[in-house]
């Protein structure tokens, strides 16, 4: 077996569809560094199962498709394939080559496939277990892989010895037989405490069944009498209710002719009634006319009454007015001259007030001017003193503050440049751990993305377990109570058929249906689907008509008669729906009813019928109405009641559980190798989680340690910048501060002088204006003495002349309104006047019409007493007939009471003998009529059924399927259990099996190890030891290497090529006991000298006839030793290409799939 050929699209750089023809021997594949070489190596291991993205280096599974470059755009899937020769047979596979696929997409979707057919990662890696390629394999080493073998745990080293010993097949089976073996622990488990549980239900259904078979003996015997007895009842309410029928004749005979005599004299009275209604409306008419007469009379009388009073209160009134106007004017003749003299005197005292004010106003100017201008002046002689003064202290201040700012520019220079030389020296150091941080960021974003997925994916395994455990739980409850309900079904099933075989119209009506006759559509059962709530109000409608067949049309049903004939399978009702009426109106129901056809759901085809059959059916204060018949009370017995109208029903719920147990079942099975897979898939990713937590941590430390740095640096230099800057910031203004100094230095001292000048000339401008104000203050107050006593007579003549002029004014206004009242009372009185007589005229008319109308009033209510005296007549008379017709009615009314509740009692006796027995009537009469009744056993039988309780009639049935439930449950538990120990002596053989393999393998191997490592190290010792050898299906192996002229030391102080020559040894010392079909190997020379190289290509020319090896190198002899030579090349950037050379060939190469060939060894670089 080995390798033909390997096919990659889409794989991490190759982009391009990539092909390898690969023959025994040796291939080398070489290249430049980062070109893709070691690519190939992963395509191959990822083909064959692995599932580690970091042993591929990815961050995730997808990360492997090709991901674009600045040319191309990225792949959305990725695929590799393996050829192998397969013409031994090593691999467990009917087929001489064997091709393995694995494709991805960029969603996560993935799948294999082995031959070209689509199968499960377990089928691949079942196909390679125990040749050398599975993923504890040896046969692929990659550039971590001789760490890998001599540093890991001896534990971890053991899986590469059970691959060599071929165990892995009997490990994986150990572990399939395990999770088998926990499985049927499980199970049995579950199974026995099902059967516990059924036992305890078939000891108590078996009590049961022994009282329900009891209880249908009595019951049988009690249907007979009881129906011979409803048979006696009904016969005698039967004669009664003829009796009843002849005795209502002659009452209903004298009922009609009262009723005739009654509309009679009802015609009569309604006639005196109409007259009645006519007399009391004029009555009323009249009555109200007198009314409205009397009060216009009273209106009118007080009208006259009022008048002469207010005509006498008017003249009263103006008598009075015009007494006080006459006073009015006798006054304003009199205060004319008094108010011309006032105001003459008035006129000759304003005059002078105003010739002083004037001489008054002048001085005063003149005063205020003096004294504005000796103000501006004292005001001018302050100021240029305080000028002077004040420029004197501001010179010296600011020579003061000059010598101060000269020493703080000093100080400020020398603070300056100490500043800007730390500022300098923490910037370059911020710089410095900036880039560190940048590198510490990247690295831990990498970090807590991967420890991220790995918790999500750890979460989401561990979750998805739960789920599956659950749903199991869930499923098992399922089926057992899917059993339990089936049981139950079935038991109802054989009940229901069993009660409908004794009723021969059920038995001709199932006949019938099951022949097939053509125009037969079924029972009126199967026509609808009905509320439970409503199921009883429609037996009790339809009855037996039930399960009556439904046909198209007669000949249909003639068919079916002819079939029951011939057959003798009994009777059948039909509903021909042909012979229905072609509409059937609409029925008009009492408030509140409800009508059953509304509570039905059911195909249009069948309204009509159903019309037909139910629209006289209504519900109404829980009492069921139909076709005269009222239905009502409780119905006895237990909630479930048996009605065949349900066996439809019944055979289908049994059919749908069946199929839902199988179903559940399947769903169970699936559901544990679920589990299986899941539990696989949570220790693989909690490992994952552990890795990339610790990762993550620590880069978290380290991020948070550069941070810190930089976050102290990063104050210090803000520090600096800051202080810096002020320190420039206060230079400036210092500067300009003592340029400003020295220019307002030179401006006081001139200001200074010119003060003094200006002082000296103000003094002498205000000692003259000083004097000009007092004699003007003088001549001021002699003037306002004068003009304040003029001042005082004007107030007192223009008082006078004011008070004067009001009291005219007001004596004028108040001669006019009396004036104007006199006329308005005079008015008034005139038209009170003319009212009265006015009123006093229509008054005698009035009178009049009152009298006639009185007259009128009493000859009215003299015909309306006549009118009652006769109604009164007449309403004794028909109360009399009223009277009769009553006792006649109720007389005949108890007739009917009596008839309708002996009706009553006769239906409610042949319902009994149906809700009771299922026996109808008629069939009652030909099996049970004349039979002889003791009231006696009736009532004992009676006694013996209710004493005896709530009986299961279902427990036969019930019983007999929960004990083959039992029986098959405890057949289960046997197998099981020979299963169980099938399964461990399973396991006790394969850990036979793998102690011995792994025993022999691992001595063998020991022996070739230390005899190659002599070898390859000319010299020397090495060894392999057992870390527990009394437990070898767990001990580990470690590994004791001396190289020649060296003390024994740890593996981990061996220099690199020491580690990669004591590597080589062991795994061709796996190659010596079982040789793997290829071997791939990557850079595995890397750390030797050419003289070890030399020793390891012997060594693989030594294997090359029974291992094919592929090597991925950039050592010139390790080339040389190739066969064939793969060259990997960019020649565009981020697209891995190949050419190939095969030195087995003589003539030129030609070049493979990938393009240009390389030139013969020995080569370092491919040719372009």
């Amino acid at each position: 077996m080995h390798l033909k050929s390997i096919d990659i699209l889409g794989y991490k750089s190759f982009a391009n569809k990539t092909h390898l023809d690969l023959e025994p021997g040796i291939t080398g594949i070489i290249g430049p560094n980062g070109c893709g070489k070691s690519n190939i190596m992963e395509a191959v291991r990822w083909c064959l199962g692995e599932m580690s993205w970091k042993s591929l280096r990815a961050d995730s599974m997808v990360d492997v498709i090709f991901s674009g470059t600045a040319k191309r755009p990225a792949l959305s899937m990725t695929e590799v394939m393996l050829t192998f020769d397969n013409s031994k047979g090593l691999l467990p596979i009917p087929f001489s080559e064997v091709t393995v696929m694995r494709r991805i997409f960029r969603s996560g979707e993935s799948a294999y496939f082995l031959n070209k057919t689509q199968c499960r990662l377990k089928d691949i890696r079942e196909l390679f277990l125990d040749t050398g390629l599975g993923g504890d394999g040896y046969a692929i080493i990659d550039q971590g892989g001789v760490d890998f073998i001599l540093n890991s745990k001896p534990e971890d080293r053991r899986s590469i010895f059970e691959e060599a010993a071929g165990v892995s097949k009997y490990k994986a089976k150990r572990e399939e037989a395990l999770r088998k073996l926990e499985k049927v622990e499980v199970d049995l488990s579950r199974l026995q405490d099902s059967v516990t549980l059924i036992s305890e239900q078939v000891r108590k259904l078996d009590n049961d069944a022994k009282r329900a078979r009891l209880y249908t003996k009595y019951k049988e015997e009690l249907a007979g009498l009881e129906a011979a007895h409803i048979l006696q009842e009904a016969s005698r309410i039967g004669l009664e209710l003829e009796a009843l029928a002849a005795a209502m004749v002659p009452v209903e005979e004298a009922l009609g002719t009262r009723r005739v005599e009654m509309d009679a004299e009802g015609a009569n009275l309604a006639a005196l009634n109409l007259q009645k209604a006519d007399q009391q409306g004029q009555v009323m008419a009249c009555s109200q006319r007198i009314a409205q007469v009397k009060s216009e009379i009273g209106r009118l009388e007080e009208r006259i009454q009022a008048a002469e009073r207010s005509a006498a209160e008017s003249e009263a009134r103006s008598s009075a007015a015009q007494a006080e106007r006459e006073a009015t004017t006798l006054r304003l003749e009199a205060i004319g001259p008094e108010i011309d003299k006032a105001s003459a005197a008035a006129e000759q005292a304003a005059a002078a007030v105003a010739a002083a004010e004037s001489e008054a106003a002048t001085v005063g100017e003149q005063l205020r001017a003096l004294e504005a201008q000796v103000s501006q002046a004292q005001a001018a002689l302050d100021r240029f003193r305080q000028e002077m003064v004040s420029a004197a202290e501001q010179a010296l201040t600011e020579r003061r503050r000059l010598s101060e700012t000269e020493s703080s520019l000093t100080r400020q220079e020398t603070q300056l440049r100490h500043s800007l030389r730390e500022l300098e020296k923490d910037i370059a150091q911020a710089e410095m751990i900036g880039a560190e941080i940048g590198s510490a960021e990247s690295l831990l974003a990498q970090r807590q993305a991967a420890a991220a997925e790995a918790r999500a994916v750890s979460e989401s395994a561990q979750l998805e377990i739960v789920h599956l455990r659950q749903r199991q739980e869930d499923i098992s409850r399922s089926i057992m109570e899917a059993h339990s309900e089936l049981a139950h079904a079935r038991a109802r099933q054989e009940a229901l058929e069993s009660q409908g075989g004794h009723n021969p119209y059920w038995t001709g009506a199932q006949a019938v249906i099951n022949a097939g006759i053509e125009g037969v559509l079924g029972t009126v059962r199967q026509m609808f689907r009905v509320e439970e709530s409503w199921r009883q109000y429609l037996e009790d409608a339809l009855g037996e008509r039930l399960y009556a067949v439904v046909c198209e049309d007669s000949t249909a049903a003639r068919t079916a008669i002819e079939l029951l004939d011939a057959s003798g399978k009994g009777r059948a009702r039909f509903l021909v729906l042909s012979s229905l009426p072609a509409y059937l109106g609409e029925r008009a129901y009492p408030e509140q009813a409800r009508p059953i056809l509304r509570h039905l759901d059911f195909d249009p085809r069948h309204e009509r019928a159903l019309r037909f059959l139910l629209q006289e059916a209504y519900e109404l204060d829980k009492a069921l109405f139909s076709d005269h018949w009222v239905y009502g009370g409780a119905v006895p017995g237990s909630s479930e009641r048996l009605s065949l109208a349900d066996i439809d029903e019944v055979r289908q719920t049994v059919v749908s559980l069946q199929e839902r147990v199988r179903g559940l079942e399947q769903d169970r099975a699936l559901c544990a190798e679920e589990i299986g897979q899941a539990e696989l898939r949570r220790s693989e990713r909690a490992e994952a989680l552990a890795r990339a937590m610790a990762e993550e941590k620590a880069g978290v430390a380290q991020l948070e340690e550069k941070r810190s740095s930089l976050e102290v640096v990063s104050r210090n230099i803000e520090l600096s910048n800051n202080e810096s800057a002020e320190l420039l910031s206060e230079m400036a203004l210092i500067m300009e501060r003592h340029r400003e100094l020295r220019q307002g230095i030179k401006a006081l001292e001139d200001s200074e002088k010119a003060a003094r000048l200006k002082e000296s000339d103000a003094q002498e401008a205000l000692a003259v204006l000083r004097e000009e104000l007092a004699r003007s203050r003088a001549q001021e107050s002699l003037s306002e003495s004068h003009r304040r006593n003029l001042q005082e007579r004007l107030v007192l003549f223009t008082g006078q002349y004011e008070r004067l002029e009001q009291e005219k004014t007001a004596l004028q206004s108040s001669a006019e309104r009396r004036r104007q009242e006199i006329e308005e009372l005079a008015r008034r009185k005139e038209e009170e006047l003319r009212q009265a007589v006015a009123a006093r005229e229509a008054l005698g008319g009035l009178h009049g019409e009152l009298a006639s109308l009185e007259n009128e009033s009493k000859a009215l209510f003299d015909r309306l007493q006549e009118l009652e005296s006769q109604i009164s007549a007449r309403e004794q008379n028909l109360r009399a007939l009223q009277q009769a017709a009553q006792e006649a009615q109720e007389k005949l009314h108890g007739y009917e009471i009596q008839a309708s509740a002996l009706r009553s009692t006769q239906d409610s006796l042949k319902r009994r003998l149906w809700d009771d027995w299922q026996l109808a009537y008629d069939e009652a009469k030909n099996k049970f009529q004349g039979q002889e009744v003791d009231p006696g056993r009736i009532e004992h039988l009676r006694k013996r059924l209710s004493s005896m309780g709530n009986i299961n009639l279902a427990a036969p049935e019930e019983y007999e399927a929960l004990a083959q439930r039992q029986g098959f449950l405890t057949s289960q538990i046997a197998d099981l259990n020979a299963a169980k120990e099938d399964l461990r002596n399973a396991i006790q053989k394969i850990n036979g099996a793998t102690r011995e393999n792994f025993r022999q393998t691992f001595t063998e191997v020991r022996e070739h190890f230390r005899r190659l490592y002599g070898v390859l190290f000319e010299g020397g010792e090495a060894d392999l030891i057992l870390t527990d050898p009394e437990n070898l299906l767990e001990t580990g192996v470690e590994i004791v290497a001396q190289p020649p002229g060296k003390r024994l030391q740890q593996l981990s102080l061996l220099s690199g090529g020491e580690k990669a020559l004591t590597a080589a040894a062991l795994l061709f010392a796996f190659f010596m006991v079982k040789p793997s079909p290829f071997c791939m190997l990557d850079e595995a020379d890397a750390a030797l000298d050419d003289a070890n190289v030399q020793r390891f290509v012997s060594l693989l020319r030594e294997f090359q006839n029974r291992t094919q090896f592929l090597i991925v190198s950039h050592n010139k002899r390790t080339m040389e030793a190739a066969d064939v030579i793969y060259g990997v090349t960019m020649e565009e950037m981020g697209i891995s290409q190949l050419v190939s050379v095969d030195f087995r060939k003589k003539s030129s190469p030609a070049p493979s799939s990938a393009q240009p060939l390389f030139s013969p060894p020995p080569l370092a670089e491919p040719a372009s």
